[in-house]
């Protein structure tokens, strides 16, 4: 990682990686920062992975949204050397302990994330938790329920919610309580 951030321009930044890890932008918080800005306010930088090639985004959506929408073309960024798997990696634990407090769904993506990946579903319910900033407890909760989950969408044959994807993605939309 660089120690002083770097100028980036928004168009090297790359935010379709799926290293986006809560469920939706925040319209108004995109809103407020891009009056923040307006105004002459420099917020953090943003978080960016460099593969060499990319930058890959992973802390800062609304800022570099809020950027976007007052025509700036650039933004300060903390950059670490690392593929786009790495920066997605990082991302499920972006905003566990500062920024815009993360939604249960936000916190059950993220665990889904790692837990629908074929190498980091293996990790142990504690370091699923320490990487997404959650408790262990939920983990194991989640990592059931989606295991209960496909178990019972497999059993109908129904071709629209046995996939993987279809599945994963309506479970995620649940609002369940997630600590």
């Amino acid at each position: 990682m660089t120690t002083e951030p770097k100028v980036i321009n928004l168009k090297e930044i790359r935010i379709d990686g799926g290293t986006q890890s809560r469920v939706a932008i925040d319209e108004q918080v995109v809103s407020e920062y891009a009056e923040l800005m307006a105004s002459g306010t420099q917020l953090p930088p943003v978080t960016v992975f460099q593969d060499g090639a990319t930058y890959w985004l992973v802390d800062g959506f609304h800022r570099v949204l809020a950027c976007r929408r007052i025509d700036c073309e650039w933004v300060f960024a903390d950059i670490h050397p690392g593929t786009q798997r790495d920066a997605i990696l990082y991302s499920v634990g972006a905003n566990a302990t500062h920024g815009l407090r993360r939604t249960n769904a936000d916190k059950r993506k993220a665990v889904l994330t790692l837990l629908n990946d074929e190498e980091w579903s293996k990790l142990s319910d504690r370091e699923i938790a320490k990487k997404c900033g959650v408790n262990h407890n939920t983990v194991g909760h989640i990592r059931t329920s989606l295991a209960n989950f496909a178990s019972e969408n497999h059993k109908t044959g129904d071709p629209a919610t046995s996939s993987n994807e279809s599945s994963l993605a309506k479970f995620a939309s649940e609002n369940r309580p997630v600590r």
